[in-house]
């Protein structure tokens, strides 16, 4: 990573990520039609991917803004406490799973709970959880400059 990513990293709320990522998710769940109709064939089990990508993409964004948070702090090993701290990010974001199919089915928006839904996302915070920490080795905040 370049100098220059790593001065545009150090001018972004630590934050900023994990709450783009929560903001789509809520509206993406929670939204009565938060898409527009297509007349396109819908692909079986498209939607449990689109959860998994959702929820891995939140424990990504949360990892990212941990790892960022860490780099502003001056921490020299964002490594240390590095599982307990994937496993409560991972435990959040199931959980925040598990509410979100709750809230669909109190809110009355015409959706409702499927917790086939919530195993996807869990699935995908695992998945994510796995390949995470390699991947903002090579690229994330705190990774080395060339």
């Amino acid at each position: 990573m370049d100098v220059t990513t790593h001065k545009i990293y150090d001018r972004l709320p630590a934050w900023l990520f994990s709450a783009l990522v929560v903001a789509a998710i809520l509206w993406l769940t929670l939204a009565r039609e938060p898409l527009p109709r297509n007349s396109l064939p819908l692909i079986p089990g498209f939607d449990k991917l689109g959860h998994a990508c959702m929820f891995g993409g939140l424990y990504f964004a949360l990892a990212f803004d941990s790892r960022l948070h860490y780099r502003k702090r001056g921490k020299k090993n964002p490594r240390r406490g590095a599982a307990r701290r994937a496993l409560l990010l991972a435990g959040i974001c199931i959980a925040f799973g598990g509410l979100i199919e709750l809230l669909q089915e109190w809110t009355g928006q015409g959706r409702s709970a499927d917790w086939l839904d919530f195993a996807a996302d869990a699935a995908g915070v695992l998945l994510s959880a796995a390949v995470t920490p390699w991947v903002l080795r090579r690229l994330g905040p705190g990774a080395p400059t060339r």
